[in-house]
């Protein structure tokens, strides 16, 4: 007996891809292959209808844009929001697929107005007009989803310099002018190719030669010497979501 259908329109239906769903959040990788599978005709279909045209599996990079975002929603689907899954997904693949021609405008099948007239289209089709705020939250989620790994990758990279994420709040210099003086500080040791090798290797800052090409005092720099260290570390990371996130909070604080 098979766990899902293909076109679940009950109650009992979306029940069993909920299960099917949360399942293999669980780590069942089996079931996810069986579900894709199950549900290939939904991804081409769906991308078909953004498209507007029939989808070739093979050729079309609409359908390599659907299934990433179909993966995505399973693995991201919380059914405590409301939406049903299907609903999700469509939701993601249109983003995605939209993403896409946005990236590679020059090769667009897809004029931007063509897009405009379909989102009326799917107004009167009964789609509401919070479908621009329902991809706004998404894109705030993904925007949470990506800085929380970035911060589970930079506590690791922290931690080689016996330095822990939790401790930086209250290690950041109190004043916003001592803040930036430190942090033009790392950028300059992260910029420097001898001092960045010497760091690295050493897991520890040249306090002596910073004092001196800065003019500032030895006591200074040990008294903001992780603050110093970690901003170079995150200069020398590609965390961009990151960076972004600790400049804005750089930017408060007392003056």
């Amino acid at each position: 007996m098979k766990l899902f259908s293909a076109r679940p329109s009950s109650k009992e239906g979306h029940s069993g891809v909920e299960e099917a769903v949360a399942r293999i959040q669980k780590g069942d990788e089996l079931l996810r292959s069986r579900f894709i599978e199950q549900y290939t005709n939904y991804i081409i279909g769906t991308a078909a209808r953004i498209k507007g045209r029939h989808i070739e599996v093979e050729n079309d990079e609409e359908f390599a844009a659907a299934l990433i975002a179909f993966n995505r929603a399973i693995d991201r689907y919380d059914p405590g929001r409301g939406a049903s899954f299907f609903s999700f997904a469509s939701l993601l693949i249109k983003l995605e697929i939209y993403d896409l021609y946005s990236r590679s405008s020059g090769s667009c099948e897809v004029p931007l107005s063509q897009l405009n007239s379909r989102d009326e289209e799917d107004k009167e089709d009964g789609m509401p007009g919070e479908e621009a705020a329902a991809i706004e939250n998404y894109r705030i989620e993904e925007d949470h989803f990506y800085l929380k790994q970035e911060i589970a990758i930079y506590t690791a990279m922290l931690k080689e310099y016996s330095l822990s994420f939790s401790e930086l709040a209250k290690d950041s210099p109190r004043h916003r002018d001592t803040r930036h003086r430190m942090m033009a500080v790392a950028a300059r040791l992260a910029e420097d190719k001898e001092s960045a090798a010497s760091i690295i290797k050493n897991k520890v800052l040249p306090v002596k030669k910073i004092s001196e090409e800065e003019g500032l005092s030895r006591k200074t720099i040990e008294r903001h010497r992780r603050f110093i260290l970690a901003n170079f570390i995150l200069m020398l990371s590609d965390l961009d979501y990151l960076k972004e996130y600790i400049k804005d909070a750089m930017r408060g604080g007392d003056g």
